[in-house]
């Protein structure tokens, strides 16, 4: 469709939208704009109030504590056992190959021709 065309339409046939913004100016906002009384008291009450905490929010806290335990002793223990770790891995494949069990390479093995 040619452009010059979509402004002439639109020129003479005005789009809904547009009757709906000009019908919206010509509507004066006779409003209040003030705040209801003993709005600010509301706030600071609400803003200051104690809320006993619930289950579900001391569980999470404490789950949290519970989860940082168990990581520093997770990393301790590897700390501690890594040397014996890396000397039990230590350049012996065939005693690495000994201790992994491989039941998906067993199975290729077993199915090869």
């Amino acid at each position: 469709m040619n452009t010059t065309a979509a402004i002439n339409a639109n020129a003479i046939r005005p789009a809904p939208w547009r009757r709906l913004a000009t019908a919206a100016r010509r509507i004066a906002d006779d409003r209040s704009h003030e705040i209801p009384a003993g709005f600010a008291t509301r706030v600071v009450a609400i803003a200051f109030a104690r809320v006993e905490p619930t289950l579900s929010a001391l569980f999470a806290r404490l789950a949290w504590r519970a989860f940082g335990v168990a990581s520093v002793l997770m990393i301790a223990s590897v700390a501690l056992n890594l040397g014996s770790a890396v000397e039990a891995i230590g350049g012996d494949d065939a005693r690495l190959s000994a201790a992994v069990h491989d039941p998906v390479g067993e199975y290729l093995e077993a199915a090869q021709p």
